[in-house]
C-alpha cells in the first residue's frame, strides 16, 4: 500500500511546506505496518469524510490517496476537525 498525502491550509492559508509526504507501508516495520494501514484503510478514510466539520479559519486540509496492493487508487479529502488525534500524529511521523 502506497499513501500520498497533500497538505495545504494553516495559519493564514499559507501552503504548509513540508506536507508532501508518500510512504510505501509495505517498507515499515509490521508495528508501524499494521498502525498504517489500519489508520489509512479506504473504508476507514471514506468513514471520515462523511463526519461533519465546523468552520476552522486556519486549520489544514489534507489530500489523502491510497494504493492499494491491486493499484486500485482511492482519493479523500479530509479536514483537520475529521481526523482523530492518532492518525494526525501518524501523519507527522511519516
Amino acid at each position: 500500500m502506497i499513501i500520498e498525502i497533500a497538505a495545504k491550509g494553516g495559519f493564514g492559508g499559507i501552503v504548509a511546506s513540508g506536507l508532501n509526504k508518500t510512504i510505501d507501508v509495505d517498507q515499515q516495520a509490521a508495528p508501524m505496518r499494521q498502525e498504517l494501514s489500519d489508520a489509512f484503510e479506504p473504508d476507514e478514510l471514506e468513514r471520515l469524510s462523511q463526519q461533519p466539520y465546523g468552520s476552522g479559519a486556519d486549520r489544514m486540509t489534507y489530500h489523502i490517496t491510497v494504493t492499494d496492493e491491486a493499484r486500485h487508487s482511492h482519493s479523500f479529502t479530509l479536514h483537520e476537525q475529521q481526523l482523530p488525534p492518532e492518525m494526525l500524529d501518524l501523519i507527522d511521523q511519516m
